[in-house]
């Protein structure tokens, strides 16, 4: 179910505030009521003591970048929130994404590579043997202590990594974590100041560019979860604002799911699984030709 339609613009509530990159207008308002039923829809969680009273909660763009975020800013998920979640999703943490191998083919051996948000340390894993030097920097505890790769994964936020070591990596990357950053301002900032010269910036999130996400059909895409919104766009303009170099825009593909209900008996026969082969074929064929964005995106920037 979508969430598209269930907006307004309330009169009694300012319609402008100063978000993390500028001047930044409301777009519309989200009865927290939908929000709550969304998530029990996806996962069977509960989601409600993280909005406590809030009847509503706003979603605003920056003039400046297109960036989208939403407010108020104490409705972010905190350590408890991914702990719960993870509870309720057993597949949180993914030991492979599609934006994985992009990284790899970057990482050389002299490198010295930090991941934020690392979770129990799959990609820093599949690093071992292929970089000289790896660290991760997670705030969940329970993931840490079940961490899978030999590289050390510390409690820490990338601010603090950022003043004790300056200009120490080659490669700084975060899968899927800078939607969940109530000021990316900062987050971006301290990653820079991680860089040496030269050094790759690597950012993968959610692409609003998506029709399922610009519609809000994923409760995962939501407040407590995801508190701000990317694309390729609003990643050129910050490119810009910190000076960094585009090196190159990674847009997953976009898969065609047929999430129809049938009997068993209609899902075993022969002719409705070819029929279903036949139509995810025809479907990714048409995506690809008009280009359909997919729901990920991978931005690598460059360090000057």
């Amino acid at each position: 179910m979508s969430l598209a339609a269930a907006q307004s613009r309330p009169t009694d509530m300012a319609t402008t505030t100063d978000g993390p990159f500028g001047p930044s207008d409301l777009v519309l308002s989200l009865p927290v009521g939908d929000l709550v039923a969304a998530y029990r829809r996806k996962c069977g969680a509960d989601v409600a003591p993280w909005f406590g009273s809030l009847r509503e909660i706003q979603l605003f763009e920056c003039r400046a970048t297109g960036y989208r975020f939403w407010r108020p800013a104490s409705i972010a998920g905190d350590e408890r929130f991914y702990r719960y979640l993870a509870r309720q999703s057993p597949d949180y943490y993914h030991a492979e994404r599609w934006e994985y191998p992009f990284i790899r083919r970057l990482a050389a051996l002299p490198d010295r590579v930090l991941e934020i948000g690392c979770g129990r340390g799959f990609f820093l894993r599949s690093l071992e043997g292929r970089v000289a030097d790896a660290i991760g920097i997670e705030f969940n505890r329970a993931a840490i202590d079940d961490k899978v790769t030999r590289f050390p994964i510390v409690e820490s936020a990338i601010e603090q990594v950022a003043a004790a070591a300056s200009e120490c990596f080659s490669l700084v990357c975060s899968f899927q974590v800078l939607e969940h950053v109530v000021a990316p301002d900062t987050f971006l900032a301290a990653c820079i100041k991680c860089l040496r010269s030269g050094g790759i910036l690597a950012l993968a999130t959610p692409n609003h560019a998506s029709a399922m996400l610009a519609r809000r059909e994923d409760a995962f895409d939501l407040p407590p979860h995801h508190m701000g919104h990317f694309s390729a766009p609003v990643y050129e303009r910050l490119a810009q604002l910190y000076g960094l170099a585009v090196e190159q825009i990674y847009v997953e593909k976009r898969y065609f799911e047929l999430n129809d209900t049938v009997t068993d008996a209609t899902r075993g026969a022969f002719v409705y699984r070819a029929a279903r082969r036949v139509a995810s074929a025809l479907m990714g064929f048409a995506y690809a030709r008009t280009r359909e964005p997919g729901n990920n995106i991978l931005v690598i920037l460059r360090k000057p």
